[in-house]
Order: C-alpha cells, then sequence, then structure tokens
C-alpha cells in the first residue's frame, strides 16, 4: 500500500515539474528574444533605410562608372584611329592626286583599303566619312567631294576653325539620312587643308551598354544635345526634357558628382559624371544617372517592413517549436548522452536511429549526420595529396591557357601598320611591301577559324607566303601557282602552305643555289588533286619511309607540318584521302594533296590562275 501512494507521488511530481519548465523555458524565450528584437529592430530601422538609400545611389554611381568607362575605351579607339588617319600619307596622296578618267579613280581606290579595315575591325565604327576639295574623285570608298551644302553646316565649319583639333559632334549622316554621334577633325599638310573627316559611332554598340541599367540614364553634349538614353520612352524623354541643365555649373571641373534636385515638385537623386576624353578640350560630355527619392525610400520602407513580417513569422513558428520541443523533453536524453559519448571517446560507430520521435530523436539525427560528415572528412584528407598533386597539373595548364590567349590580333595589325607607315615615310619601299603582305598573312591566318573557305583563298593565302620568301630570297628562289580547274572549290584552310613552308625549310633552304617551288590544281577521276614540287636537295629512302608511316598514324605528339595537315583531311573528309610524297636524294621532292570533288561544296565564281 505504501509502495502505491509512493508510485503515486513521484508520477505526479515528475509532471509538475515538467509544466513548471515548459513554463519557465516559454517565458525566458518570450523575455530573453522579443524584448531584444523590439529594441534591436527599432534601432536598426532607420539605420537599414539610410544604408539602403546610400546602396542605391552607390548602385547609381556604379552603373554611370560603367557607362563611363565603356564610352571612355569606345571614344579612345576611335580618337586613335582619327590619328592613324591624319597621319596616312598614303591618304593624302590618294586625296590630293588629280585623275585624268574613273578608271584611274577606281584603281587608286582599289589600293587603299584603311577605311574598310577600320570598320571591319572596329565594331564601334558605323562609317569613315573624308570630304576633300577634289572635284576629279568620285564619291565612294569613304571619301567624297565636299559639296557646298556639305560646307555650309556648323559641324563642317567648326572643324576647319579648329585647325586640326578633335570634336565631338551629333550630326545627320547626308548618304543615309541617319543621325550619328561623330568625331570630327580637319587634316592639314604644311597649313594646307586636305579635307575635312567625319566617324560615326554605331548607334546599337553605345546604346547596347545602357540596357543593363536599372534607373534612367542620359548621356548628354555640351549640356545641350541627349546623345542617348535609356529606357527610350516618352515618359524617360519628358523626365529629360524637365531636367534643367542650365541651373548646374557648366564649368565643373568634378568628375563625379551627387546632387539633388526638384523636377515638377518631385525630388531627384542625380549622379553626373563628366568624361575625361583624351585630345578633346572643347566637347563636354557627360553620364547623368537620375532616379526618384519618393522611389528609395519606398524601396527601402518595402523591405524593411517584409524584414519584420519575416522575423515576426519565423519568431511565432520558434515559439510553436519550441513548445513541441519542450513537451516531449524526457528521459530519453540520456541514450542521447551515451551516443555523444561514445562518439567523444572516438568510437564513431553509432545507429543510425534511436526509438521514439520526439525532440531527442532530431538531435540525435544531427549527431549521426555529424559522425558521417567526420568519417567523410577522414576519407577526404586519406586521398588529398592525390587530389592536390591533380590540382598542380591543372593549374600549370590553365596558366599555360592564359598566356596562350594574350595575344591582340588588333594589337598586332596596328603594330605592323605602324611600323610599315614608318617605313614608308624613310622611303623604304621594300621594307613597307613585307611588312604590309605580313600584315595580311597573320590577319588571314589569325582569322582562319572556318570549317571551309574557297579554293582561290587558300591559293591567295599560300602566294602571299610565296611572296615573303621571294622578298627574303630575291633571285634565289622562283615560285608558280598554275590551276586547271574551272570551279572554285570550298576546302578545308590551311592544307597548302604548310606543306610549301615545308618545301622551304628542308628542301631549297639548304641549296647554296637556291630554288623554285611549282603548285598545279587539277581535277582527275572526280578528285581534286594538288600537287607541290621543289627541286630541293630531296629526302632520303629510309627517312622517307619513316615519313609515310609517321602519315599512317594518329597521335598528338607528331600533330605538327605535314602530320597535322594530313590528319586534318582524313578527320575532314574520310581515311581514302590526304597526303602523299615522292622524293629523289639530290633532285626534289613531290607532295600530292588529294579531297574528294563530290563532297567538296562550290564556291560562286570562277577559279583563276594565280
Amino acid at each position: 500500500m505504501k509502495k502505491g501512494i509512493k508510485k503515486t507521488w513521484n508520477f505526479y511530481r515528475k509532471k509538475e515539474i515538467k509544466i513548471s519548465i515548459k513554463q519557465k523555458l516559454l517565458g525566458s524565450y518570450i523575455l530573453v528574444l522579443m524584448i531584444p528584437i523590439i529594441l534591436v529592430g527599432a534601432f536598426l530601422a532607420t539605420e537599414i533605410r539610410q544604408n539602403m538609400i546610400n546602396t542605391k545611389i552607390e548602385e547609381i554611381e556604379s552603373n554611370n562608372e560603367r557607362i563611363e568607362t565603356f564610352f571612355l575605351k569606345n571614344l579612345s579607339a576611335v580618337i586613335r584611329i582619327a590619328d592613324w588617319i591624319y597621319q596616312d600619307d598614303d591618304l593624302v596622296e590618294l586625296v590630293t592626286h588629280r585623275y585624268q578618267d574613273t578608271f584611274e579613280v577606281y584603281q587608286a581606290y582599289g589600293e587603299y583599303e584603311m577605311f574598310d579595315d577600320y570598320i571591319k575591325y572596329y565594331d564601334e565604327i558605323e562609317n569613315i566619312r573624308f570630304y576633300v576639295d577634289n572635284p576629279t574623285l568620285t564619291s565612294t570608298n569613304g571619301i567624297f567631294f565636299a559639296e557646298s551644302e556639305i560646307v555650309k553646316q556648323d559641324w563642317y565649319q567648326d572643324s576647319l576653325q579648329k585647325k586640326g583639333q578633335i570634336s565631338w559632334k551629333k550630326i545627320k549622316d547626308p548618304i543615309t539620312g541617319k543621325t550619328y554621334f561623330n568625331l570630327t577633325r580637319s587634316i592639314f599638310r604644311e597649313k594646307e587643308l586636305i579635307g575635312v573627316l567625319s566617324i560615326a559611332f554605331d548607334n546599337e554598340v553605345l546604346q547596347q551598354t545602357l540596357v543593363d541599367s536599372s534607373d534612367p540614364v542620359f548621356i548628354t553634349l555640351n549640356d545641350e544635345s541627349l546623345l542617348f538614353n535609356y529606357p527610350q520612352t516618352e515618359n524617360t524623354v519628358e523626365m529629360y526634357r524637365n531636367y534643367q541643365l542650365s541651373s548646374l555649373e557648366k564649368e565643373n571641373k568634378i568628375n563625379s558628382e551627387n546632387i539633388q534636385k526638384e523636377i515638377n515638385n518631385q525630388d531627384f537623386v542625380l549622379n553626373i559624371r563628366r568624361l575625361n576624353i583624351p585630345k578633346t578640350n572643347q566637347s563636354i560630355i557627360k553620364v547623368i544617372g537620375m532616379v526618384p527619392t519618393k522611389k528609395i525610400v519606398w524601396e527601402a520602407n518595402k523591405d524593411i517592413m517584409f524584414s519584420y513580417l519575416v522575423v515576426l513569422a519565423f519568431f511565432a513558428l520558434s515559439i510553436i517549436l519550441l513548445g513541441l520541443f519542450i513537451r516531449k523533453f524526457n528521459e530519453r536524453v540520456i541514450k542521447l548522452n551515451k551516443a555523444m559519448s561514445k562518439v567523444a571517446n572516438g568510437n564513431l560507430t553509432i545507429p543510425e536511429k534511436i526509438e521514439g520521435n520526439d525532440e531527442i530523436t532530431e538531435v540525435y539525427d544531427h549527431l549521426y549526420q555529424t559522425v558521417q560528415s567526420l568519417k567523410q572528412l577522414i576519407e577526404e584528407n586519406y586521398q588529398h595529396d592525390i587530389q592536390e598533386k591533380n590540382l598542380e597539373i591543372q593549374q600549370k595548364e590553365t596558366q599555360f591557357k592564359v598566356l596562350a590567349s594574350q595575344i591582340n590580333p588588333h594589337f598586332l595589325y596596328n603594330t605592323l601598320e605602324m611600323i610599315r607607315m614608318k617605313a614608308f615615310k624613310n622611303n623604304d619601299k621594300e621594307v613597307a611591301e613585307i611588312i604590309k603582305i605580313l600584315s595580311k598573312l597573320m590577319r588571314k591566318a589569325l582569322e582562319g577559324n572556318l570549317k571551309e573557305q574557297p579554293l582561290s583563298e587558300e591559293l591567295s593565302f599560300t602566294e602571299m607566303y610565296l611572296q615573303i620568301q621571294k622578298l627574303r630570297f630575291g633571285n634565289r628562289i622562283e615560285y608558280t601557282i598554275t590551276q586547271e580547274i574551272q570551279e572554285d572549290y570550298q576546302i578545308i584552310p590551311l592544307i597548302i602552305q604548310p606543306i610549301v613552308e615545308n618545301s622551304f625549310i628542308h628542301g631549297i633552304e639548304s641549296k647554296e643555289q637556291g630554288g623554285k617551288v611549282e603548285v598545279f590544281v587539277l581535277e582527275k577521276n572526280n578528285e581534286l588533286i594538288i600537287h607541290i614540287v621543289d627541286n630541293g636537295i630531296g629526302i632520303e629512302e629510309e627517312k622517307l619511309q619513316k615519313l609515310k608511316l609517321m602519315l599512317e598514324t594518329e597521335g598528338e605528339a607528331n600533330r605538327i607540318g605535314i602530320n597535322n595537315v594530313n590528319q586534318r583531311i582524313k578527320h575532314f573528309y574520310g581515311e581514302d584521302y590526304g597526303l602523299d610524297i615522292e622524293s629523289i636524294l639530290g633532285e626534289g621532292t613531290k607532295v600530292i594533296i588529294c579531297l574528294p570533288i563530290k563532297q567538296l561544296s562550290k564556291h560562286k565564281g570562277v577559279g583563276e590562275n594565280v
């Protein structure tokens, strides 16, 4: 009887203790967390609001800085081209010469390709116009006669008055009728006017940089003309019209400033960046980003309110979860403690689950996940040395690729053109001619990323290489390129020139008296046959057999020279096609390239002998 009473007493006593703990924990949780959340939230509300306003302003500044960087890069490129054109004596000779007939003008234009090259390799350029007072020229190829309607225009007269200084104008193109943002500059030689240059920007290229802007952006010229704006809507343009530029200090030299301005009884925050354009003193370009202050405050308040709602939602959820957790809190803590003791002593073998469905189970799951993470960490440490070595190899390969990607084709072309111009000014026409051919050769090699190209272009590329060798060795070498076909077939690029190069390096350069290289192109049995023949030193029989064996073997180690050409042909057209070599020691070498005509697509036009 006494034992029964004692057991019952202990049961109710434990229950009371649990209820007391539940109440105390809930009360403590609310007191400890709710009051600090209210106090800290009230304190941080204004700070968060101000920080969000500052962040929005920094976002506008960052966007304007990005636009400024893009514009300065493109403006500098166009200025650089204008300097090259200003110093181009070939252009001066072209436009000042008095021509007898139209054919003579056509020939002169055919030899001058610089305007086309600039437009081709600089996406930011829409067109180049050079207006000259030479009625014997025809208006084409970027060179135009300065008619009276052109001469009377303000931008033309302004360029004449500035005597070679660079200006930026918004001009309606007389050819296309479209309005562009232009660089204008008059060109003189010994105080004599040669002509007036106008280089137009591509509107789409310049407009594209504004697309990523989240708020209205304007680009202005001399605080008068609106060059570009985003978004391109009537409301945005109207906003710019209300923006009174005259109220600002136009002579302000500060590169970037933030101001607050009232427009139509509405406050705006503006970031104005003035572009420091190289070699330009009288043209002012500004990037203006503007956003309503009300919008910034509204976004800040919205985010603060949302944050409060999220905090309150999580707080309410945490109270519910805590109540469930406390209600199920019982003696299973002991089993959890035993499992934790095993892990603390280094024994990571514990059951995946324990019986029951309460908060202890959740804690135990976390413990089990921790144990699994420890096991995984030990396994990862075991393989760390192998992974570290693989990472070092990958890093070295990445460094090599980064170094290999540093060559800028524009830099090479521009440098070669500068050297050619200096050689031409020094009356060294032979060096100038070599550089000109080399520039075309490099441009063709760097652009040769197509799967196929016309046979005529491949032969033209090969002839440019032969011309350089001819200039290098003089009368020591001779060459001929002959075609016996009427169709200009499409073939994969760079399959003739590497063979011709091998003929020079391994066949002719070793002969004191020089030699000759001949290229024949013909059709035979529905196949395109190309012979490259030289009268060089030839190849020994044993070495010739090894070379033929190498052509039949595909391997990365030998993928250079003729083997590279042979493997590319086989990969593209099949194993039945490729290279064959014939050689007699002391007499010369012949390389035969075989391609399938049925699989070769035809190019428009008729092939001609080179």
